[in-house]
Formats: structure tokens, C-alpha cells, sequence
């Protein structure tokens, strides 16, 4: 036996449950409360719906040089970021516990990509840019890593925290892997 169908008055889209309906209904309403995405700015009707769509700005936008590889090459803002070298002043990153705290509390499942760099030409920008804007850096940074290992504890635990990340990603670690094979 069919569930009786709650229709809305507005549009005539129907629901099985009488609790969907009531949600659906607040986009109907001429004066509702938005919210925003701090990110795009976008304006959603439910709370539920904006942390739903704050998810797809978690993943990073990488450039794809072909299917399976990301491109190498930095972006403009890559290279206006490394012209004008940058230094992380707030304390929160450079501390392992705290920036994992922080990471995790905004950044969702891939909160590893909120991490924020604190060292070298893009100190100061987090994993996430870093992959969408500077592939090839990223690739000869892990490469070197991997052959040399790291001395200081927080590059350290920072390199591996970016190893880890960009292991999410496998157009990015194609060339990582493939450097490490020739070797």
C-alpha cells in the first residue's frame, strides 16, 4: 500500500512524508531567512541545503593536463603568490595539534586541505589552493621529501600531512609515483 502523497500548493511537487513537504515549503516563502555560503556567496533556504553545498567546495578544482594527469604548470596565481613571499604570522598553523583542530573543524571530511603551508614561496596558502593553483611544485616537493626525508619536526609532520592529502588525488600523484619509479 502506497504512503499518501503530501502535495505542495505552490508548485504541485509532491512527497511521501508530510515533514518533507513542510521543508520543501520554505522555499515558497516570500519572506524567508537565506543562508549563505561564505565561500560563493550562493543564497540557500535551509540550513541543510547550504552545509550541503559548502561540501563541493572542499574538494579542490585541479587542472587536468589529460585524463589521469594534472597539469604541471602554475597557474597566475601561483605566480603572483610566490613573487611576493609570504610568512604564516598566526600561531594556529604552526603547532601540529592546533592545525589539525582548526583543519578539522572546517574543512569536513578533507580537512586535510584547510592545512594552511607554513613554509617555502607558498607559505601562508592552504593544501587545498595548492593543489588547484602549483601541481608541479607540489610534485617536486613531495619527490624530495620522499628521497630526503625531512630534519625539522614541524616541515616534517607538515610533508606528511601533504603527502597524505595529495594521495587523495590520483591524477596529482600519477607524476609523484612516476618520478619515484625512474629512481
Amino acid at each position: 500500500m502506497e504512503k499518501p502523497r503530501h502535495r505542495c500548493s505552490v508548485c504541485d511537487k509532491t512527497f511521501t512524508e508530510k515533514s518533507n513537504l513542510t521543508r520543501h515549503l520554505k522555499i515558497h516563502a516570500v519572506a524567508r531567512e537565506t543562508f549563505d555560503c561564505d565561500v560563493c556567496r550562493r543564497s540557500l533556504t535551509t540550513k541543510s541545503s547550504l552545509v550541503s553545498h559548502q561540501q563541493q567546495h572542499q574538494y579542490p578544482n585541479i587542472v587536468m593536463y589529460r585524463q589521469g594527469e594534472a597539469r604541471l604548470q602554475c597557474t597566475e596565481a601561483a605566480k603572483s603568490v610566490a613573487e611576493a613571499p609570504s610568512t604564516v604570522d598566526d600561531p594556529t598553523w604552526l603547532d601540529p595539534k592546533t592545525a589539525e583542530a582548526m583543519a578539522k573543524r572546517s574543512g569536513g571530511e578533507l580537512w586535510k586541505g584547510q592545512l594552511v603551508i607554513v613554509f617555502g614561496k607558498y607559505a601562508g596558502q592552504t593544501f587545498k589552493w595548492l593543489l588547484e593553483n602549483d601541481v608541479g611544485w607540489l610534485v617536486w616537493l613531495l619527490f624530495q621529501y620522499c628521497q630526503q626525508g625531512e630534519q625539522n619536526e614541524l616541515l616534517k609532520w607538515q610533508k606528511e600531512r601533504l603527502l597524505a592529502y595529495a594521495r587523495e588525488f590520483p591524477p596529482v600523484t600519477w607524476h609523484l609515483e612516476r618520478r619515484l619509479k625512474v629512481r
